[in-house]
């Protein structure tokens, strides 16, 4: 069986299971794919579906999972992992997968102004920036499932964790776009800007569409989509002189800019509490 219809039947077949059955089971699902990161992705679904087959027939004779797998699933896990040593190339791969994407969806927003070169070096720095931070956050993650005895319960104390570990995130990619100045960098203005900028929005859709779920990738597309429009319109003679010559053009750009913004956050805080809703519904 294919390693995606494998997921959607996990999908399917996780709903039958009852409060208790749900935890055990989604902690060692998360355990073993981010721990399976860079490992044999179908042998990983493999054994991850005939586990839940198993706790649902157990589930049915009135056993409990931690009954029957015992109270400690990590070390199953471990056992099962053991068997699949990591592959660097698979390392390797993941990696380009996540400074391409990066350096993708951040191209039209670099074109969002036309005068200001287009820097790929800094780009891929970036990206490479990011996907260490992925690194560090699987790490954590896969370490802290089956380990962790205090939470966070004071809000103000969540609120400042949580901003600490995404200004980490974030704040070094702007300083990257901002700060480094690579030799990698090229000047799309005018007409060959506009070109470009269709290009990359025909691509942007044709991707978008041949998603089943869009519920994560909507902000974005919204946010990108402003972003394209609004390089094309500074690159435009008449309009692009008055946004980018003018106090009031800049004002308006800037205004553009902070809107496409707000809307992008918003539409993933709305994103995020649907999905929590869905999951508490089940």
């Amino acid at each position: 069986m294919k390693t995606k219809e494998m997921i959607e039947m996990n999908n399917e077949l996780r709903k039958k299971l009852n409060g208790e059955n749900k935890i055990f089971y989604e902690n060692l699902l998360l355990y073993l794919r981010i721990e399976g990161f860079a490992r044999d992705e179908n042998k990983i679904e493999t054994h991850l579906l005939m586990i839940l087959q198993d706790i649902l027939e157990a589930q049915n004779d009135g056993i409990a999972a931690e009954t029957y797998f015992g109270k400690n699933p990590k070390v199953i896990a471990d056992e099962l992992l053991a068997e699949m040593p990591r592959s660097p190339w698979e390392v390797i791969k993941t990696g380009l997968y996540v400074v391409m994407g990066y350096m993708g969806v951040s191209f039209l927003p670099a074109l969002m102004t036309a005068g200001k070169p287009v820097d790929i070096g800094a780009l891929g720095l970036s990206g490479l920036y990011l996907f260490s931070i992925v690194l560090i956050l699987f790490k954590y993650i896969g370490r802290t499932i089956y380990n962790v005895n205090i939470m966070i319960q004071n809000k103000i104390l969540k609120f400042l964790a949580t901003f600490i570990a995404v200004s980490i995130g974030i704040v070094p990619v702007l300083l990257i776009g901002s700060l480094v100045k690579t030799p990698v960098r090229f000047q799309l203005d005018g007409w060959s800007g506009i070109v470009v900028i269709i290009l990359g929005l025909i691509i942007g859709a044709f991707f978008f569409i041949r998603q089943k779920d869009k519920t994560f990738s909507l902000p974005f597309v919204i946010y990108l989509c402003g972003a394209g429009v609004l390089g094309i319109m500074t690159r435009l003679p008449k309009i692009g002189h008055f946004l980018m010559d003018t106090q009031n053009g800049r004002y308006i750009v800037v205004g553009i800019i902070i809107v496409l913004l707000v809307i992008f956050w918003l539409w993933n805080i709305l994103v995020l509490k649907k999905i929590k809703k869905l999951d508490e519904s089940k």
